[in-house]
């Protein structure tokens, strides 16, 4: 398990508690399936040539740093979505509990699925002293290093 935190508004925290008691499920549960809905809804949205944003300043605002515990592939994922999407997992997390907390909740079950990121993969490759590495969000029909 990899051990890190992440920052949400006090509120946004308090939603993300309530729906985790009312689904008997713990916090980074919730928060990995609101991730894997994310990467389902903007499959082929892909930033390039920014920085990372990160979530908007609020000094009124009350933060609370959650601390949670993710297998490997899990965290790999959410570093990906990081790096994809060219936004802090603190702020994917938060926009995903703003924006789509309720399809998520209804699709909970569904998405959870154990077998999920079996489709999503690391190729690492070394071609005429070439290093490389691709990320898959899908299983591609034929070898895709070849």
């Amino acid at each position: 398990m990899i051990r890190t935190t992440i920052n949400l508004k006090s509120e946004m925290n308090q939603k993300l508690k309530e729906v985790a008691a009312r689904k008997g499920v713990e916090v980074e549960d919730i928060i990995i399936v609101a991730m894997k809905y994310v990467s389902i809804r903007y499959r082929r949205q892909i930033c390039e040539g920014k920085a990372v944003q990160y979530q908007d300043r609020d000094e009124d605002g009350c933060w609370v740093k959650v601390h949670v515990a993710w297998f490997k592939e899990e965290y790999e994922f959410l570093i990906d979505l990081r790096k994809i999407h060219k936004k802090s997992v603190s702020r994917l997390v938060a926009e995903a509990i703003e924006q789509f907390l309720d399809e998520i909740w209804s699709l909970y079950d569904m998405i959870k699925d154990n077998y999920f990121l079996q489709h999503y993969m690391i190729a690492k490759f070394d071609k005429q002293n070439v290093l490389g590495y691709i990320v898959l969000w899908g299983k591609p029909i034929k070898s895709i290093t070849h």
